[in-house]
């Protein structure tokens, strides 16, 4: 899922002030986002198939807050999460989870965990936010990811409004 520019941006100063303090490699704001499902590599054939895929969802705008700073224990990887995720965000993981078993394609089978990616190699952190960050989610974004001499960068293939 892609923030607004709004929320991408109170992400991003979420991000430089953990940085400040804990440390490692930033994710390039362009880069912010939340993962739904991870695929990884994937032909042609399959970026099609995704397309259709997402295509046929059919759910609700809703809205998340990201309210909690935590890491994954292996990896130092820091990010932004839920500290109660939406209903509607569980729901649409698992309806595009389903749909990608359904039709074949292969993902990543660790469970659905809410989080922006916010530094790598970072110091190990877990804190509640002074003030929530609320992202209205109105789209899922299927995003190419792409190496460059800055480092990997996320390119939007395809946006599916929601309802």
């Amino acid at each position: 899922m892609a923030p607004s520019a709004p929320v991408r941006k109170a992400i991003a100063t979420e991000r430089d002030r953990l940085h400040a303090v804990l440390g490692g490699k930033p994710t390039s704001t362009a880069n912010l986002h939340l993962t739904l499902a991870f695929i990884g590599q994937a032909s042609v054939q399959t970026v099609q198939s995704l397309r259709q895929l997402i295509a046929g969802i059919d759910a609700p705008r809703f809205a998340i807050d990201l309210d909690i700073a935590s890491d994954f224990k292996h990896g130092g990887i820091v990010w932004l999460g839920c500290s109660t995720p939406s209903p509607s965000l569980l729901v649409l993981a698992d309806t595009l989870r389903e749909a990608l078993a359904d039709g074949g394609v292969d993902f990543d089978p660790q469970p659905f965990a809410a989080h922006v990616t916010l530094l790598r190699k970072g110091t190990p952190v877990a804190e509640t936010l002074g003030a929530a960050i609320h992202w209205p989610v109105d789209a899922v974004v299927l995003y190419v990811s792409e190496s460059t001499s800055q480092g990997v960068r996320y390119r939007p293939l395809y946006r599916h409004a929601l309802k």
